[in-house]
């Protein structure tokens, strides 16, 4: 599946929020594009992000070490014993801010390389 076949069938106003949660995972820079039937996954050598669509809203996936009160939040859930899973709802182009892409170059730089090796 291609990111063009995953976005084929979604409301424009998602697909708009997609491309520009997309341009803010891409300047974090290189990773691979991992799409999935139901999500979107960017991946180092461990995934460190994911977007889908939800009608006309964007959630995502941005993976932390530490847990962020961030007002997108819709949970924080662990995913390992070290790395938690923010998953946020983004309805509103502008909410794509400053401090989503924060997030997103934290959890490429700590997230993104693997997490196996961390604390030992």
């Amino acid at each position: 599946m291609t990111v063009d076949e995953y976005l084929a069938d979604k409301k424009p106003e998602a697909v708009e929020l997609f491309h520009r949660f997309a341009a803010l995972v891409e300047a974090c820079g290189p990773s691979e594009v991992v799409p999935r039937k139901s999500i979107v996954y960017w991946r180092r050598d461990r995934i460190w992000a994911g977007a889908f669509c939800n009608g006309k809203k964007l959630e995502l996936n941005i993976d932390l070490l530490r847990e962020v009160d961030h007002p997108r939040n819709l949970a924080v859930i662990p995913h390992t014993k070290q790395v938690l899973t923010h998953r946020m709802r983004i309805t509103e182009l502008d909410q794509l801010d400053d401090s989503i892409a924060a997030l997103l170059r934290e959890s490429y730089t700590e997230v993104g390389p693997g997490t196996r090796n961390l604390g030992r």
